[in-house]
């Protein structure tokens, strides 16, 4: 990547046997990214992973290959689309900009990068109930999932919002001094906004 230079894979191997070697916790790290594409390309995938969860929870095989099968399809279609991240690329990032200025707040290594988008996309799901664009339902489902396969909900106690600002704005995806948030339109649409007031930030800190 940083000499410019890109290829797609032809194919991608996966073998399910490797998820039955991980610790809980970092299983259910994996398990935030899964939900990330429901909750940003695919409603019904959301859907499906939300009544899935016990199945997933227990790492039954089968459901675990439609999961993965699903995540890595919507993945390569949004790559595909836009390689170099001038356009819908950037929505891989929801639930990062947030989860990244959690592990910067807090110092690296106390929680799992996975832990800390488990909680920033709940921040951006809040964030796009509370501009009106995402039912609360669908909220309430993510925050439902999280907690039954052990992932946070909220970020660490002590945080602020002007903490959050600061950390944000040194963060990679910055682009020409503005941060760039990944919020949701509805279920299983995204788009990237620079609007987030600092009250806006501090309403979903304590939420």
């Amino acid at each position: 990547n940083l000499i410019g230079a890109f290829h797609q894979p032809e194919h991608v191997i996966i073998d399910l046997d490797t998820l039955s070697t991980l610790p809980d916790r970092e299983y259910a790290a994996g398990l935030a990214e899964v939900i990330k594409y429901g909750l940003i390309r695919d409603a019904a995938f959301f859907h499906w992973l939300v009544a899935q969860v016990s199945a997933l929870q227990v790492r039954d095989i089968p459901t675990l290959a439609s999961a993965i099968e699903r995540s890595c399809a919507i993945k390569a279609a949004v790559v595909m689309e836009d390689e170099q991240e001038r356009g819908v690329r950037a929505h891989l990032n929801f639930g990062h900009t947030f989860g990244h200025a959690i592990e910067r707040l807090q110092g690296y290594g106390e929680w799992l990068h996975g832990e800390a988008v488990a909680a920033g996309m709940v921040m951006a799901a809040r964030l796009s109930e509370r501009r009106g664009d995402l039912e609360s339902d669908v909220v309430d489902q993510l925050l439902s999932f999280q907690q039954q396969v052990g992932l946070p909900v909220t970020p660490p106690a002590g945080l602020t919002a002007a903490g959050f600002l600061d950390a944000m704005a040194s963060d990679k995806k910055v682009t020409a001094g503005k941060i760039r948030y990944i919020l949701l339109t509805e279920l299983g649409k995204a788009c990237v906004t620079e609007d987030v007031s600092l009250e806006d930030i501090a309403s979903v800190i304590d939420a």
